[in-house]
């Protein structure tokens, strides 16, 4: 049994607080096929980034299995 689910995970840069700490926004997007190739995350995640308003900090891959 190959049960693989495949998370798309974008981070923002959304700005710093009073002290000065870095601010980060986190979205996450479920349900991908865990046979999409990279090239096709990276592709759906450009389009994706180019509608946010914030400036993109990672873009990862999170994958996850059932075991045996």
């Amino acid at each position: 049994m190959n049960d693989q689910r495949t998370r798309l995970v974008l981070q923002f840069h959304v700005g710093q607080d009073d002290e000065g700490k870095e601010l980060f926004s986190t979205k996450s997007y479920q349900n991908i096929l865990g046979e999409a190739s990279d090239s096709a995350l990276t592709a759906v995640a450009e389009a994706l980034i180019s509608l946010q308003e914030f400036q993109i900090y990672s873009i990862s891959r999170q994958n996850t299995y059932v075991l045996d």
